[in-house]
């Protein structure tokens, strides 16, 4: 053969699916064809497919053409016609160390006969220095076919020049990563943000994450210290992103790399052809992998409708899940879940819980982000579901949270899905569903409530305020029932004797008689509405909700705005069992 003139670079894909196939098949051959494009004298390998030998023994691999021209037919099939991959050539093992044997010269010297420009032929040595030989066959004036030995470059994301990745750059805990070109991603970043954080993930995220010192090397930090996950959102502008191209795509390509860590692509390419479905040629077009399909052959959200952002949620969560279930089922069974709405979220916030559900703070006030709750209604029933399928018995509940969201979150939890759910409050008490040790020092006391009452049939509604504290804001619900004249058919008010602080070991045996003692109320005027005015304690809160499965409750939370004075506003709907639920419907 005469002297190395080209060479073959096999990209990571392609490098990845030969050595573990040549691996998987020892003691015997194997081989497969390749998939690429040349470039001058070189050829570019992004795809190998394996074709199974039945004749394949330690020293002979001969491929089944019918099975070869099927897998390359099935393959090019799925590409567009612009897309310039195409077969390159072959490949195949040799158990022992040793490049290609006169008989591979002899087969790929054919091949290029009746190839229309050059092959490759690449053999893998498995377990052995140097792992790959390649000879590059090409056909020249008439009709001679010349064969150059080629040196074989097998790619990988360190090609970059980001050096390899530390350990612990992957953590089954960790934060998920989102990538995006701020001058037309941020919207969509901040949207999936707040889905993620709501949901019960941890997020890394530039906007709030990124502390004060150089750009690079905070990013560097970030990008190898323990994630999770990954979102790239694909935008137009992000072709124009040195930072994403650069730095954090080979990045996530590398973790990806690792089982443990999931990738999402978040596509806001639409199809030319189909609008309602992303473009999957897009990404690696814009990011500069094309030809390759490295992007392409990832799972796709398209992130510019809500489903497609909810999908993306699902999978992450999922992932969490999966991930923390050892840990779970050591911890006894027990799924830890960190809740807060009003503090800013961080992702140092990672580690702490399995689950973090967060939402955004209010800009001003006391009632609870719009937007936050918005993006809470869209999670809950997904993060309901991941909790479910952790196979926790119990679900510990600590942090703080506006009262209607403790409703909510108890009402994501119900009694005939969740065994048993303990809430701790800010001393460290444990308020648990389970009845342990009750010193029965309360008992339930309900009293009507003058108000202006209505009289008409269908549509009923009433109104019942729960007081489980000293010093209750009387005068705030009667302002309500005020404000609502002859909205409500009756108007009660539950509260605990004698009136003094409640024993957290109190909760279940309360919780249970109070949402007894609401169904009751409400079955009263065939299953009226319940309009939900609270006074206690948040842990309390959450075990009520827990219950409410029968009855459509509009929960309210107290405000006390300058230019009114302390009043009850109406925040959301819960409705436990129909789709979409818990959180049915928003009021601010």
């Amino acid at each position: 053969m005469n002297e190395a003139r080209g060479n073959i670079f096999l990209q990571p894909h392609a490098r990845d699916t030969i050595t573990a196939e040549s691996a998987q098949a020892l003691p015997l051959e194997s081989g497969g064809i390749l998939l690429g494009y040349r470039e001058d004298q070189n050829i570019v390998v992004t795809n190998a497919l394996t074709v199974q030998s039945a004749t394949a023994t330690t020293y002979k691999y001969i491929r089944d053409d019918i099975v070869a021209n099927r897998k390359l037919r099935e393959f090019l099939s799925t590409r567009s016609s612009e897309d310039p991959v195409g077969y390159v050539g072959e490949w195949h093992s040799h158990p022992k160390p040793s490049g290609p044997s006169a008989t591979d010269i002899k087969a790929i010297k054919s091949t290029a006969k009746a190839s229309g420009g050059s092959v490759a032929l690449v053999v893998c040595s498995p377990t052995n220095e140097p792992r790959f030989h390649g000879v590059i066959a090409t056909r020249q004036r008439f009709g001679r076919i010349s064969t150059e030995e080629a040196n074989v470059d097998a790619l990988t994301q360190n090609d970059a020049g980001l050096g390899p990745l530390p350990h612990g750059a992957v953590r089954g805990d960790g934060p998920v990563f989102i990538s995006y070109r701020q001058s037309d991603g941020t919207t969509r970043a901040s949207s999936l943000e707040g889905l993620l954080r709501a949901s019960g993930l941890v997020v890394w995220r530039d906007r709030s994450d990124l502390r004060a010192g150089t750009t690079t090397d905070r990013l560097e930090q970030a990008l190898t210290k323990g994630l999770s996950a990954g979102v790239l959102v694909v935008t137009p502008d992000i072709e124009k992103s040195t930072v994403v191209k650069e730095r954090e795509l080979p990045r996530l390509l590398q973790l990806g790399q690792d089982p443990s860590f999931s990738l999402c692509v978040a596509n806001e390419i639409p199809n030319p052809k189909n609008p309602k479905k992303p473009d999957y040629a897009a990404p690696d077009i814009l990011l500069g992998l094309a030809p390759a399909t490295t992007l392409g052959e990832m799972k796709h959200s398209y992130s510019r409708t809500h489903a497609g952002r909810l999908e993306i949620v699902r999978d992450l969560l999922m992932h969490r899940i999966e991930q923390r279930k050892l840990s779970v089922n050591a911890n006894g069974k027990i799924l830890t879940v960190l809740t807060q709405t009003r503090p800013e979220p961080f992702a140092i916030d990672a580690g702490q819980a399995d689950l973090h559900v967060r939402i955004k703070a209010p800009k001003q006030g006391k009632l609870p982000n719009r937007q936050g709750l918005k993006d809470l209604a869209a999670t809950l029933p997904l993060t309901s579901d991941a909790i479910r399928a952790s196979g926790a018995s119990t679900v510990q509940i600590e942090g703080g949270m506006h009262l209607s969201v403790a409703f909510a979150i108890g009402a994501a939890l119900p009694e005939t899905k969740i065994g048993n759910v303990k809430v701790t409050d800010l001393r460290g008490q444990v308020w648990t569903s389970e009845q342990d040790g009750d010193p029965r020092k309360h008992t339930i006391t309900t009293k009507d409530v003058p108000g202006d009452l209505t009289t008409q049939n269908g549509g009923a509604k009433i109104a019942i305020f729960i007081t489980l504290t000293e010093n209750a804001d009387e005068t705030a619900f009667s302002r309500l029932l005020e404000e609502q004249p002859g909205t409500f058919k009756s108007s009660s008010r539950i509260s605990i004797d004698p009136v003094d602080t409640i024993d957290f070991r109190e909760a279940a045996r309360v919780s249970l008689e109070i949402a007894n003692e609401i169904k009751r109320l409400s079955a009263q005027f065939g299953r009226a509405e319940v309009h939900l005015a609270y006074h206690g304690p948040y842990t309390v809160a959450v075990l009520i909700g827990r219950y409410l499965n029968t009855v459509r409750t509009v929960v309210y939370e107290w405000d006390n705005p300058e230019t009114t004075g302390p009043r009850y506003s109406p925040v959301l709907t819960l409705e436990l069992g129909v789709t979409g639920g818990p959180i049915t419907k928003l009021h601010l």
